[in-house]
């Protein structure tokens, strides 16, 4: 019996699997993954346990993805998330990124969060740098959660687990070098100010 299809639950496509560029930084992580699954369609990343490959013989402490604090990037770029109604039933959410003249945003799908929105912000711009063939990116966020978690390894992390482990597979995968500056919400950051209003105008917050 030929194993089940697997689906994209964004799109309902099927996804194909794709390897992994090998990198020496993977043997630097307490895991990686070989090759991951990916939607052709919405062009969303999945992992699946079948490859992931542990490193034993490393200590399992947190995944740093912003250590190398390099001088220059290839791109900035600003992210934020906005959920009216947040905590309640009728919540919506929506995640914005500029960076440049760009300027892009979309709706939350899944929980409706303002945690989830930033955490999908920053998946949806590094999705961005890596179409766009960036490899150094700086991206500046608000949201002191969501860079923590960026600091943690994904299996550690208990709420949006799956956003970050598609953000680390989306790093892995094309070999990203991501470095976080935290930023002061609504403190006159112009770029910040630009994706805070994108985010706020998809759910209705004035």
């Amino acid at each position: 019996m030929e194993p089940k299809q697997k689906i994209c639950k964004n799109c309902g496509s099927n996804l194909i699997i794709k390897q992994t560029k090998r990198t020496p930084e993977q043997l630097k992580k307490a895991y990686y993954y070989t090759a991951y699954c990916f939607c052709p369609n919405c062009k969303k990343l999945y992992h699946d346990e079948k490859f992931k490959i542990v490193n034993n013989d490393l200590f399992s402490g947190s995944l740093t993805l912003n250590k190398s604090k390099k001088q220059s990037y290839d791109i900035h770029i600003w992210t934020d998330g906005a959920c009216s109604n947040n905590g309640y039933p009728n919540a919506s959410a929506a995640w914005a990124f500029v960076s440049g003249k760009t300027e892009k945003a979309g709706r939350v799908i899944g929980k409706q969060t303002n945690n989830t929105a930033e955490a999908y912000a920053i998946y949806n711009a590094l999705f961005f740098a890596a179409e766009g063939k960036y490899k150094t990116v700086k991206i500046y966020s608000d949201s002191q959660i969501t860079l923590n978690n960026l600091q943690k390894s994904p299996e550690k992390i208990k709420e949006n687990r799956e956003i970050f482990e598609l953000i680390e597979d989306l790093i892995t995968a094309n070999n990203l070098t991501v470095d976080y500056e935290k930023v002061t919400g609504h403190s006159g950051d112009s770029n910040n100010e630009r994706a805070d209003k994108l985010a706020n105008n998809l759910v209705g917050i004035k």
